[in-house]
């Protein structure tokens, strides 16, 4: 009985160390589905009545817990050049420090999608630390998700240069507006989904 109970206590422990270590809070947005989009910690930069986009939680999940976010246009007369936004601030950031941020990422619409993600850090004045445009045709061969395959992983790597906190972000792009058949269903014909964050150093 003493084995077993010693083997829990590490396997505990060793659990623990893995949560710690990455520094995005409620990275399954479990929380942010719960409480339907609201949430302290996640910022949605959208305005969905400016025709500026719409960020709001879906049940759909790349592993085990449900909860996820999704990021779209609603409407044919829409500003598709604008970007909703899903931020996070992260503290704990080491100075000149190479981090990756890692993401899970759904878009349905395949090789031809018109949405890609653009992912990245910026510093507490604002600076970009690292960003990069993500498709999801370029993720053929990336780690799949858990309960969903059509989630896939996706990365971007920064420095943390003078700053001890940055803000995260995914933002959905939209690549080619004159593809959206405005007499369609706006929706799906732009949204994507991001799930399971993490914040870890190299």
């Amino acid at each position: 009985m003493k084995k077993v109970y010693l083997g829990l206590a590490i396997s505990t422990l060793f659990a623990g160390a893995v949560q710690a270590s990455n520094l995005v809070v409620d990275p399954q947005l479990t929380e942010f589905r719960a409480n339907k989009g609201n949430s302290k910690v996640w910022v949605q930069v959208e305005d969905n009545k400016a025709g500026k986009g719409d960020v709001g939680s879906s049940k759909d999940s790349a592993f085990e817990t449900e909860g996820s976010a999704r990021m779209r246009f609603r409407n044919a007369g829409d500003d598709f050049t604008a970007q909703p936004a899903l931020e996070q601030t992260i503290t704990g950031l080491k100075p000149n420090t190479d981090y990756v941020m890692s993401f899970y990422l759904m878009d349905k619409k395949g090789q031809d999608s018109i949405s890609d993600v653009i992912a990245g850090a910026r510093g507490a004045d604002g600076k970009v630390l690292g960003e990069k445009a993500i498709h999801v045709r370029d993720l053929a061969d990336a780690p799949k998700g858990e309960l969903k395959s059509s989630f896939r992983q996706a990365s971007v790597d920064f420095n943390s240069g003078s700053n001890t906190t940055a803000t995260i972000y995914t933002r959905l792009h939209i690549t080619d507006a004159s593809k959206i058949a405005t007499g369609g269903d706006i929706g799906k014909q732009t949204e994507v989904r991001v799930d399971a964050f993490s914040v870890t150093a190299k």
